[in-house]
């Protein structure tokens, strides 16, 4: 009998390899799709496919070729499919595009990630949020606890050197606690496993709790959870400080509701278990905490702010784990006293234009011979400007700024602004910004202009308002109003050319209508609903909530707006209301912003508050939530409360969803106000859909 060696190791080792090399060829994952936009790679593999029924051809460019290369992808089987082994891509993060019949697919760029080997591997999921605190420090807040031994190793993809990495670990129960804390950020997590359930497809998850008014329905979305990563854990993330509470109640409470009607017990493991006066037993919240394992990052170089960067962490899960690195902390810690905007100096006959945008790589100041820096018909046309001039850039406040000699009264203006692009961002390269420090606008959607506040002109010829005092708050009678509509209605008796202006409500005065009803009624306040410039089309109908201007009267009320008589005309309306016995106050949105949006321009991740995965988070219900709080932002709503106070003499404000300004830059508003007239009126609206603050 012959004998043959034992070979089955080595059989093993084969049939391994055979089952490897089968895996890699052939694709093992739902096709890439217009709907489908998932990171590809959930199971490691050499091709990128993509399933549309009525392409033709297909292929596929990319950040590793500087998007010049077209690949083309074959068609098998009605699914379209590249090798990336045969296209020279290096390891790491990329970005990529379709090219569907010849033409680009739009939205924004998918990513992929590329291993030595050149397959496509979906990163670990483990990294909620990374935030620059400082110049050179990076904080990644983690979803898994740390042990304090792994050997982890982090680099980033600009190539920047790590010189230290500091852990600091947290408690493991977040899944039956209900919650994690990572930095700014408070995330809701459900896990049906800790609960003992399983969801079918349908199925809704909301968190209710004495912030919310305990409503179970999920508020019209805003308290609803969601499996975007489709890894068995709801989500919502909300910032830290954004909850109110009742006054009476000590401390935070919720819990978890399914389908809107099916309240939750807490699960018996976890440790905030705390029962409320019914004896209902809840989960309580501290949003103090830290709540989250985290990596400090420190770096032996500054960390530019003019680019994107991506960490990414070795050692923590099988896969490596990648995460963008947002500007947090060390965007707050720049800050300027410098004033913005366009700024007449009568002395040396020169004007100075100055922007924040700590950003940007490049801003530029386009000076225009006309109102418009844009047509639409007969085709759409993007004006060039007739000056264009590259602002200078200081470090260390984040601050734009030229200086021209002369005195540019009168001059159309825009601000060219460019940044880095990825996820999150809101940089338009090719598109013209108008100044958030205008003082008057030729429209919400061109130009800003360059006024001079002290000039006197037919529209204004000064104030005669001296014997006027603002009424004590006990003593005012106030009527709501839309200054267009108090006369557009041939009711009115104001001649047609007047009709839904300043000089209209004006006219109103002797004919029985308007202003004189409003005396009859004993009204001596009239809270006008927005007056700051916001965007309406021609002749559209605007309630005025749709800010663009907060320093800049509605130039749709005026007579000359591309002249900016607004400015003086709103000056001269506010004198004769004074003289007539009336009060002014005006409702301010500050909110959310309107359309165009100029601070998503200048600077989207400063200005606005974003979900960790840069959504515009909306309980204004408007679709962008302002960042109040920014050290900048809060500035610049000071300021512009003080502006109206000290250059048009309101005499109060209405804030439009107070609740979502921060108390201190609501503070800030009255002490600036009252610092120019102490009987200043300031009304709250207290409430939106994250809660009210009326206690």
């Amino acid at each position: 009998m012959t004998r043959f060696p034992f070979i089955a190791p080595a059989f093993c080792l084969l049939f391994a390899w055979a089952a490897d090399v089968r895996a890699q060829s052939r694709p093992t994952e739902q096709p890439q799709s217009l709907e489908n936009r998932a990171i590809p790679g959930t199971v490691p593999t050499p091709f990128l496919t993509f399933r549309d029924p009525v392409s033709r051809t297909v292929a596929v460019a990319g950040s590793w070729s500087g998007w010049t290369n077209q690949v083309p992808m074959k068609n098998i089987g009605g699914v379209w499919q590249l090798d990336m082994r045969t296209v020279p891509v290096s390891e790491g993060r990329h970005e990529f595009k379709f090219i569907i019949n010849k033409r680009w697919e739009e939205g924004a760029n998918r990513e992929l990630f590329i291993k030595g080997n050149g397959l496509l591997v979906r990163p670990a999921d483990i990294i909620v949020k990374a935030l620059q605190e400082t110049r050179n420090e990076v904080v990644a807040y983690l979803k898994t606890p740390l042990k304090g031994n792994e050997p982890v190793k982090v680099s980033f993809d600009s190539g920047i050197p790590v010189e230290k990495i500091l852990r600091s670990t947290a408690r493991e129960e977040s899944g039956a606690r209900g919650y994690l804390v990572t930095g700014p950020t408070l995330t809701f997590l459900f896990d049906p496993k800790v609960y003992g359930i399983v969801l079918e497809p349908g199925d809704s998850v909301a968190v209710a709790g004495n912030f919310n008014y305990w409503d179970g329905s999920g508020g019209k979305g805003h308290w609803s959870l969601n499996d975007s990563n489709q890894d068995g854990i709801w989500e919502l993330a909300i910032p830290r400080d954004g909850l109110r509470k009742p006054a009476n109640e000590p401390a935070f409470m919720f819990k978890y509701v399914i389908n809107g009607s099916r309240w939750l017990t807490p699960p018996e493991d976890a440790i905030n278990i705390v029962t409320d006066a019914g004896g209902n037993r809840n989960l309580l919240l501290d949003t103090r905490e830290g709540g989250s394992s985290a990596l400090k990052i420190i770096t032996a170089e500054p960390i530019p702010l003019t680019t994107n960067h991506y960490i990414r962490i070795e050692g923590l899960a099988e896969r490596d784990a990648w995460h963008i690195v947002s500007p947090y902390g060390v965007l707050d810690r720049m800050k300027s006293t410098k004033r913005l905007g366009a700024i007449l100096n009568k002395e040396q006959q020169a004007t100075t234009y100055r922007l924040f945008a700590p950003r940007a790589f490049s801003v530029e100041l386009c000076i225009f011979d006309t109102p418009n820096y844009e047509v639409h018909r007969p085709v759409y046309k993007l004006l060039e400007p007739g000056e264009r001039y590259p602002m200078w850039y200081d470090p260390e406040d984040g601050v734009w700024e030229i200086t021209l000699l002369g005195l540019d009264t009168g001059k159309y203006y825009s601000y060219d602004v460019d940044g880095p692009q990825g996820p999150g961002e809101g940089f338009v390269d090719d598109a013209y910004i108008a100044d958030p420090y205008m003082m008057a606008a030729a429209h919400a959607e061109n130009n800003s202009i360059v006024i001079d506040m002290d000039e006197t002109n037919k529209w204004f010829s000064g104030w005669t308002d001296d014997d006027w005092v603002t009424p004590e708050p006990q003593d005012m009678i106030i009527y709501e109003a839309h200054l267009r509509d108090l006369t557009m209605h041939p009711s009115s008796k104001v001649p047609p050319h007047l009709r839904g202006t300043y000089a209209g409500l004006l006219a109103t005065i002797g004919t029985g209508t308007g202003l004189d009803h409003l005396k009859d009624m004993g009204v001596n306040m009239v809270e006008f609903l927005p007056l700051a410039e916001f965007n309406n089309k021609e002749n559209e109908y605007n309630w005025g909530y749709t800010t663009v201007g907060y320093f800049a009267p509605e130039a749709s009320f005026a007579r000359s707006p591309l002249t900016g008589s607004q400015v003086f005309e709103f000056k001269n309306f506010v004198n004769e209301m004074h003289n007539h016995g009336f009060g002014v106050i005006v409702d301010v949105v500050y909110n959310h912003v309107g359309w165009p949006n100029l601070w998503a321009m200048i600077d989207r991740k400063y200005y606005f508050r974003l979900t960790p995965d840069y959504e515009y988070l909306n309980f204004s219900g408007v679709g962008n939530d302002f960042r109040t709080e920014a050290p900048m932002a809060r500035r610049m709503i000071v300021e512009s409360i003080a502006h109206w106070v000290r250059e048009f003499k309101v005499d109060g404000f209405r804030f439009d969803l107070a609740e979502l300004i921060d108390y201190e830059t609501l503070m800030a508003c009255k002490r600036a106000a009252e610092s120019i007239n102490p009987n200043i009126i300031m009304i709250s609206e207290p409430w939106s859909f994250r809660g009210n603050h009326k206690e």
